[in-house]
């Protein structure tokens, strides 16, 4: 189900033109974040057993883990990012939707969040609030409350939350469980990312930003809760780094490889035109696929399907590693619940993290 994410207000800055890339197309390149890490890897892990610490960033996972009794865990997260929409209202909403993301790709409820605002002297405090309130909004639909948050000065816009939630120690889903034979299931369609990089250039319909944004505006919950449910293992959320990029980080810790078929994922149909008519590719999609290059064999894959599964996405769907047999319950119980999940191939042994993609 798809939100009306529009404010009744108008603004005379337009907050998605505030930013030279939009919401998780902002992240730190792929081989700039590897280095980063590789730097403060050591001392995350220093005494984690005596902080309780289950499972930490070195872990490259989607959420920490902090045991709070033998059998329950406390996921923590925090995501926040530049304007991906127009709207106040709808950025709001879809950065909040963002965050819990990361909590959901873990199996965690979510229960409270703090928000980070970075806002510029020259936008009205309105505009602020109405970011505040969809956030608030969102929160709650989730089950989730806005407990606090820290604002500063900033002269492109920010904003995300740090959030917790709560997962039972033997329903956790973590990135390094995908085992060989587990079908790779996708929740959301691709594409955001470029449609949102045509909105700030004006080559984007107001009807086609509409459709981009209801399917930002999803929240991956109910996907989340289905898979735990069926004991999922394995799972992450697509963003910033693309399919490729975070399917090859799923792969690398769980030390296998996977086939995918360009046909099978699904995409927002005007992406491609955007891409191919055009011309619209995303500055971070290129990047992607250039830091990822050594890990894909594309062999006759399309142009414009390798950007479109390099594309950074900004709440984007949850990637799941499934076993077979459970694999089509999923997708049958996510169509019973009004939204589609597509296999989009498998994980195999081999090479660790490597991706091949059939047409």
């Amino acid at each position: 189900m798809t939100q009306n994410l529009r404010t009744t207000a108008t603004e005379s800055i337009d907050l998605l033109q505030m930013s030279p890339a939009a919401g998780c197309a902002c992240k730190v390149p792929p081989a700039e974040m590897q280095f980063f890490m590789s730097t403060v890897d050591g001392f995350l892990s220093e005494d984690a057993e005596h902080r309780q610490t289950v499972l930490d960033g070195s872990a490259r996972d989607d959420a920490s883990l902090w045991r709070i009794s033998p059998d329950e865990y406390l996921a923590l997260s925090v995501d926040f990012g530049t304007p991906v929409s127009s709207d106040p209202a709808a950025w709001g909403r879809i950065a909040t939707l963002n965050a819990l993301s990361d909590l959901y790709a873990t199996g965690a409820k979510p229960q409270i969040a703090l928000s980070v605002l970075g806002w510029p002297s020259r936008v009205n405090m309105e505009t602020m609030s109405s970011i505040t309130a969809a956030s608030i909004a969102t929160l709650a639909e989730n089950g989730a409350v806005l407990g606090g948050g820290h604002t500063i000065r900033s002269e492109v816009p920010l904003f995300g939350l740090c959030v917790v939630g709560r997962v039972r120690a033997n329903e956790v889903m973590l990135v390094d469980k995908a085992r060989p034979g587990d079908v790779l299931v996708l929740t959301k369609p691709l594409g955001t990312g470029i449609i949102t990089a045509a909105q700030k250039f004006g080559a984007a319909s107001d009807k086609l930003i509409s459709i981009s944004e209801g399917v930002m505006s999803i929240s991956n919950s109910t996907a989340s809760e289905i898979a735990v449910k069926l004991g999922v293992a394995a799972a992450t959320d697509v963003t910033g780094y693309g399919l490729i990029g975070h399917l090859n980080n799923l792969l690398s810790k769980s030390t296998v490889s996977a086939r995918i078929s360009a046909s099978a994922i699904q995409k927002i149909d005007e992406a491609e035109e955007l891409l191919l008519g055009d011309g619209v590719v995303p500055n971070s999609a290129e990047r992607n696929y250039f830091a990822y290059e050594k890990f894909v064999d594309w062999g006759t894959t399309s142009f414009s399907d390798r950007m479109i599964m390099c594309d950074p996405q900004t709440s984007g769907g949850l990637m799941l590693a499934i076993q077979e047999e459970k694999s089509h319950e999923f997708v049958a119980r996510c169509a019973d619940e009004g939204f589609a999940a597509y296999p989009i191939g498998r994980v195999r042994e081999g090479e660790p993290g490597m991706i091949e993609v059939t047409v």
